[in-house]
């Protein structure tokens, strides 16, 4: 009876094992992971920047803007009119036959001059909406490539976290089947390699939704293939609050484009005001005049005539709702820029404090949590190899260990994206190259 059972156990040991393995085969199977190759974090920016639709559309939009100045600050076109008398008019020195006009309007001195200032500043803030484009690319690059970072090193922990269980099974086992170790032990070493599986499962299926959105900002397929990510920097924050006030209020690009808007009310306001000065009209006139007798000495001789006209700016009332308009949307968008100011401000504090407290974490890990677990383990590893431990406590050292280099690799990823975040909220990378 008793050689029955060990032989049901051995057997359902063998089960255990056999869809551990197959399992660890289905994880390895994924289209998603280059395993082969390592993600090139320099390289995915490059294409995103180059490639990006959202980009691409920013930059049309500003070129657009661009070609609009020269239109509207140039002349109209002149008119030419033709006139054919039905019936002839007679005059002294013959009927008038042909009559050409040519016109040309020519707005006050000043007034062409602004309306190109004005839609050059439109031009101008779409420049920065382009520069906040690639700007915001490159954050969402970062920030996720922090959790293919997350993944791809959480993954790598718990396999070699279940490499470690196999070995500790099969110590188990060897025990068992010599008699000096309980059945109990090699199950609960296959039920925690199960767990382990169905984590990394879990990690798989993340990583699936992560390289379909890092795709998507480089404008490839969702399924290409995207390497395993080995590395990020993790570099201090040197400057002082102040000095990355100083960079944002000069180089943030909403703060740049509403400082355009600004801008363009004041040369809105300046136009309204030009609007009470008159547009001028020169007009030339030529009249044909066939000969038709010679009673006058000038009989048949063409005429020509030269006229200069004013429009009179006399309806005040729309004038005055114009300036008005001008002069109430250039002290809105003073208030809009205090109010983005505030939010940067706002922004920037929230960011530095979110990254101290990151490094100082990181730096519990470092310079602690680590390497105590470490020590830990090593110790708990040699106590139960004398047996002075037994199986379940070793367990619980090594899944501490575990749970402590996952947060380790989570928290690099988020100061990562916090830094990254810091980048976005000056409005520009640190990092001259990028």
């Amino acid at each position: 009876m008793k050689h029955s059972m060990m032989k049901i156990s051995w057997m359902f040991i063998t089960i255990l094992l056999l869809a551990g393995v197959a399992r660890a085969r289905q994880l390895q199977e994924n289209p998603m992971a280059d395993t082969s190759a390592v993600a090139n974090l320099s390289e995915i920016i490059e294409i995103a920047l180059k490639e990006n639709p959202g980009i691409r559309s920013a930059e049309k939009r500003y070129r657009a803007l661009l070609a609009v100045p020269a239109q509207v600050s140039s002349l109209p076109d002149p008119v030419l009119g033709y006139t054919r008398w039905v019936k002839n008019v007679e005059t002294r020195v013959g009927p008038q036959e042909n009559v050409f006009v040519l016109s040309q309007r020519i707005p006050f001195p000043g007034k062409l001059g602004l309306k190109g200032k004005i839609a050059l500043q439109d031009a101008e803030a779409a420049r920065q909406d382009y520069e906040a484009a690639r700007r915001d690319v490159l954050f969402k690059v970062k920030s996720t490539y922090a959790d293919l970072y997350n993944i791809d090193q959480s993954l790598r922990i718990l396999r070699t976290y279940k490499r470690i269980l196999r070995d500790f099974a099969d110590v188990a086992a060897t025990k068992y089947a010599t008699g000096s170790g309980i059945q109990a032990q090699v199950l609960k070493a296959q039920v925690e390699i199960s767990t382990i599986e169905v984590k990394e499962l879990a990690f798989e299926k993340r990583r699936t939704g992560v390289v379909a959105r890092l795709n998507a900002l480089m404008n490839r397929s969702a399924d290409a293939p995207i390497g395993t990510a080995v590395d990020i920097d993790l570099p201090p924050v040197t400057l002082a609050e102040q000095q990355l006030l100083a960079i944002a209020r000069e180089r943030r690009q909403e703060l740049k484009a509403t400082k355009y808007m600004i801008e363009k009310a004041s040369f809105a306001k300046k136009l309204a005001r030009k609007n009470y000065l008159p547009d001028f009209n020169f007009q030339t006139t030529y009249i044909s005049i066939p000969k038709v007798n010679g009673m006058f000495q000038d009989s048949g001789k063409d005429a020509f005539s030269v006229m200069l006209g004013i429009n009179l700016p006399i309806w005040l009332g729309p004038r005055r709702a114009a300036v008005e308009q001008a002069t109430e949307m250039q002290i809105a968008r003073q208030y809009q820029y205090d109010n983005l100011w505030k939010t940067v401000e706002a922004e920037i504090a929230d960011i530095l404090f979110q990254l101290k407290t990151l490094r100082e974490t990181l730096d519990l890990y470092e310079q602690g949590l680590l390497v105590q677990a470490e020590t830990s383990l090593e110790s708990a590893l040699s106590a139960y190899k004398t047996g002075k431990l037994d199986f379940l406590n070793l367990l619980d050292a090594e899944r501490m260990l575990l749970q402590l280099r996952l947060a380790y690799a989570r928290e690099q990823a988020n100061y990562f994206k916090q830094y990254a975040a810091l980048e976005k909220a000056v409005g520009q990378p640190f990092n001259s190259q990028e």
